[in-house]
């Protein structure tokens, strides 16, 4: 986890979500997780944007916008705070399940979650938090040679999938935001 020390004050002023910028099959679950955090924290002064009419805004919001840009959210949308959340599957080498796994296989599921808050009256950036989350596999081959079963249930293998990596990392984030912020 990289980021700041600082949280946020969550007592005052407007707040927007922004729409996730994640993959498709994960989007409807971090949207809803993020909802349900900001909400706990902020009540009706959340707002996500895709529920609020007339906002004059670009759809898509990069990562750390400069003073300009974060001048026209204001403008454009007339909030005190804009929060922004970004998610990636970094490497998917195995799915979450795994039969009959080779001995010298070796492989990592890796996702990441960036979570920024900007403070639109300042202009600038006033929380950040980059959260990776990786499961991998090994070469699991027993320094015993031992033989390997032939029933199914003993060459099962979990693994977090990057979906579930990446729903860990944000509440990861949402626990660090709220240790540290003002409520």
């Amino acid at each position: 986890m990289t980021g700041q020390r600082t949280g946020v004050d969550f007592t005052s002023g407007k707040w927007l979500l922004n729409e996730l910028d994640c993959p498709k099959n994960s989007k409807d679950k971090m949207t809803s997780e993020s909802l349900k955090f900001f909400r706990e924290q902020l009540g009706d002064r959340l707002s996500y944007i895709n529920d609020v009419n007339g906002l004059l805004t670009t759809r898509k919001i990069h990562l750390n916008p400069n003073s300009v840009k974060l001048k026209e959210l204001k403008d454009g949308t007339g909030f005190d705070f804009f929060i922004n959340i970004s998610t990636k599957k970094n490497k998917s080498d195995f799915s979450s399940i795994e039969l009959y796994q080779n001995d010298y296989e070796t492989g990592k599921n890796e996702a990441s979650v960036i979570l920024e808050i900007y403070d639109l009256n300042l202009k600038q950036i006033i929380y950040s938090q980059n959260v990776v989350g990786i499961t991998e596999k090994g070469n699991t081959k027993s320094m015993w040679e031992t033989e390997k079963s032939d029933k199914l249930i003993d060459n099962i293998t979990f693994y977090k999938n990057t979906n579930n990596l990446m729903l860990g990392a944000l509440k990861k984030a949402f626990k660090d935001l709220k240790k540290r912020s003002i409520k």
